[in-house]
């Protein structure tokens, strides 16, 4: 198990246990934090959110009036289980690809899918400006077996921050 793998499970379990209670001791004892900038501006994050959305949306279209009409026609012309590689009708498949743009819908898709991968990360990195905000950014770090679903430092240290900053006035 990698050292990244490790970390990634002691902050899911300490996320998981922190209770409001311990946020101010926390606070305290948390001097790394106190240079990270902590402001959040509800215009940035509100801003941020708008194209998310429209990122999400966007894809949902896409997909929808692109790639579902695609793979329609090559479940039609090829079945349900498309040629492999090596397979005798390959290279029909692949030119077939190649003329009826689903390789170029596939790499639209690929963009597309970074658009809205990297709209939700903005959020997740920046600072919540109040719970819900917060609670959206927990809803969307974790699948729902639990496991992380995005990941690195920033976001991490993202959300820690949140949690001092927003839950200690809870208390």
């Amino acid at each position: 198990m990698t050292d990244l793998a490790m970390s990634r499970r002691a902050v899911t379990r300490a996320l998981a246990t922190l209770s409001v209670a311990s946020v101010p001791t926390m606070a305290v004892t948390a001097p790394l934090l106190a240079s990270m900038p902590v402001a959040a501006d509800a215009r940035e994050w509100n801003a941020a959110m708008t194209h998310y959305r429209k990122t999400v949306a966007d894809g949902e279209t896409f997909e929808r009036e692109r790639l579902e009409p695609h793979f329609e026609a090559a479940r039609t012309r090829f079945g349900d289980d498309r040629p492999k590689r090596g397979a005798p009708d390959w290279p029909e498949y692949r030119d077939w690809c190649v003329s009826s743009g689903f390789d170029a819908a596939m790499d639209q898709w690929q963009i597309v899918g970074e658009a809205v991968g990297d709209a939700q990360t903005t959020l997740l990195a920046m600072p919540a400006p109040d719970l819900a905000a917060l609670r959206w950014k927990l809803e969307h770090t974790f699948e729902a077996d639990g496991d992380i679903a995005l990941w690195c430092e920033e976001i991490a240290l993202s959300i820690r921050s949140d949690f001092l900053r927003l839950l200690a006035g809870e208390a």
